[in-house]
């Protein structure tokens, strides 16, 4: 539920670096200068802050995401409300000094996690009214993370263990904890997303140094595991993704690759499609996907995999590198472009209508430098805007909103 299908990094050079794609130079469609364009809005962030990002935006346009302090050695987590001004700090859990936002829910419910160091971080879930609750863990569990959390405050993630192996988890709305299960001869597995009926998806697999493939899985209200079908030639998928209507989102491996390479769409009725070659960010309720093609071009093209089976691939005005990272259930979609070469964190924020014309969205009083990230059906858009300085380079970066 409204969690970013994006790279998670503190900072925007790791965050891009992973994802330059050198596109071609086919026409562009660019939305007419008389379009009424949203607006950028920098989101505020308390006395000592210097950086901030966004990790998750819901229907009604609240945004969830982090700042960080001069000198601190992590983030802090932050609420960002559509009904008022200003911001709510999530505080991290009593005696723990970091916190960082996974997901938010369209009722106000935050997921994340609270720590002191890394790996040994703590799962959280914070109210509408910004309270943490810390998230039980196994025994003997290293660690562990909050993936997702729907309207209810059912959250799903998972625990580490000191055997390099996870283990699935769901914690109900009271906190309590229910060990998912995994698939017959797997000994490891993550729960990724969960809708509002309680479906939740992710993979499990069997982690004894071979390289197997990760299984595709979903599992119901009531906790039971099923394996989730797979196209013929594929051995294994991991899936990321499912909306309230039941379409799940994932990649999978072929026979004889190492690679989770093929973008795979699962309808409702459970009949899975291979999108093609390419990293799939996001998925709406008509089973429409956006992320980079890889059928056509091995560096990557800004793509949106249509319902129908066919592929678009979108339009990117003059930078020639670029991801689309977000869609809507009204198909706009999101995400940003930058130079082929150079500073990869000189991104362009863009926005793509239903119709494939893409909007460059307007910059913001840091300058022209920015990436969207989320987009409700509202129109809302979540980001975040860069900062230079006069050579050029990249010095901050702050949350942003693009709104009417």
């Amino acid at each position: 539920m409204a969690r970013l299908r994006v790279p998670r990094s503190a900072t925007l050079a790791a965050t891009t670096a992973t994802a330059l794609l050198l596109l071609g130079s086919a026409p562009v469609a660019v939305a007419e200068p008389s379009e009424l364009l949203p607006t950028s809005q920098l989101l505020p962030i308390p006395p000592g802050g210097i950086h901030s990002f966004v990790r998750g935006l819901n229907s009604s346009g609240t945004v969830v995401g982090e700042y960080y302090v001069e000198g601190s050695d992590g983030p802090l987590a932050i609420r960002w409300n559509a009904d008022r001004p200003g911001y709510t700090r999530l505080a991290p859990l009593p005696g723990e000094q970091f916190s960082r936002t996974t997901a938010l829910s369209d009722r106000g419910w935050a997921v994340g996690v609270s720590y002191n160091t890394q790996p040994n971080a703590n799962p959280v879930r914070w109210t509408p009214g910004a309270t943490p609750k810390r998230l039980p863990l196994p025994d003997g569990s290293r660690g562990g993370n909050a993936s997702a959390v729907n309207n209810s405050g059912v959250v799903v993630g998972d625990a580490s263990e000191e055997n390099n192996r996870t283990h699935p988890l769901r914690w109900q709305s009271n906190g309590s904890r229910i060990d998912l299960p995994v698939l017959p001869g797997d000994n490891s597995g993550t729960a990724t997303s969960i809708n509002n009926a309680g479906t939740a998806v992710g993979w499990t697999e069997k982690r004894d140094g071979t390289g197997g493939p990760a299984h595709p899985v979903r599992w119901n209200a009531a906790g039971a595991v099923s394996a989730l079908p797979l196209p013929a030639g594929f051995v294994g998928a991991r899936t990321s993704q499912i909306t309230d209507n039941g379409v799940i989102l994932g990649h999978g491996r072929l026979a004889g690759s190492a690679e989770y390479d093929r973008v795979l769409v699962w309808a409702a009725d459970g009949t899975v499609r291979n999108a093609g070659r390419g990293r799939g960010y996001d998925v709406n309720r008509a089973g429409t996907a956006v992320g980079a093609s890889l059928d056509d071009n091995p560096n990557g093209d800004t793509a949106r995999w249509n319902a129908n089976g066919t592929r678009t691939v979108l339009p990117n005005p003059a930078e020639a590198a670029g991801e689309v990272l977000a869609i809507n259930n009204r198909g706009a979609a999101v995400g940003y472009a930058w130079p082929p070469a150079g500073n990869p964190a000189l991104d362009k924020a863009l926005l793509w209508k239903p119709n494939g014309k893409v909007v460059p969205l307007p910059p913001s009083p840091l300058g022209p430098y920015a990436a969207a990230f989320a987009i409700n059906d509202a129109g809302v858009i979540a980001g975040f805007s860069v900062g230079t300085d006069g050579a050029g380079n990249a010095t901050t970066w702050r949350a942003t909103v693009w709104k009417r």
